[in-house]
């Protein structure tokens, strides 16, 4: 059992305590509902996990190299669905907490190179 006081002191709680925002959960949400689409998406990913590992050195066999690439694809299947939660959750989230409000047509700015 413990002893001590569980309530955490103003440092404790600076340091480890965490309060998600309406964003975070959204997109937990969105991301658990639409999951199959990172499953599905795992299958296009081949050429990309490929081309990933590919540029590893120190792989030992055919199987390491194998496991590499599963795990590639998966962290490429979930970014691209976490790219598609921000795509969808992003601009009203912005417009309801800081009245940002997407021009239409508008054009984006060049990326840098």
């Amino acid at each position: 059992m413990r002893e001590a006081d569980p309530t955490l002191s103003e440092l404790q709680r600076a340091l480890l305590g965490y309060d998600p925002t309406s964003l975070e959960k959204n997109l937990l949400e969105w991301t658990r509902e639409r999951w199959d689409w990172a499953a599905r998406g795992m299958a296009y990913t081949r050429k990309e996990a490929h081309d990933v590992v590919d540029g590893v050195g120190g792989i030992r066999g055919e199987e390491d190299k194998l496991v590499l690439e599963v795990a590639a694809r998966v962290a490429i299947a979930e970014r691209e669905l976490l790219i598609r939660a921000l795509a969808h959750l992003l601009p009203e989230w912005l417009e309801s907490n800081y009245g940002l409000t997407p021009v239409e047509g508008a054009t984006p700015a060049p990326a840098d190179k």
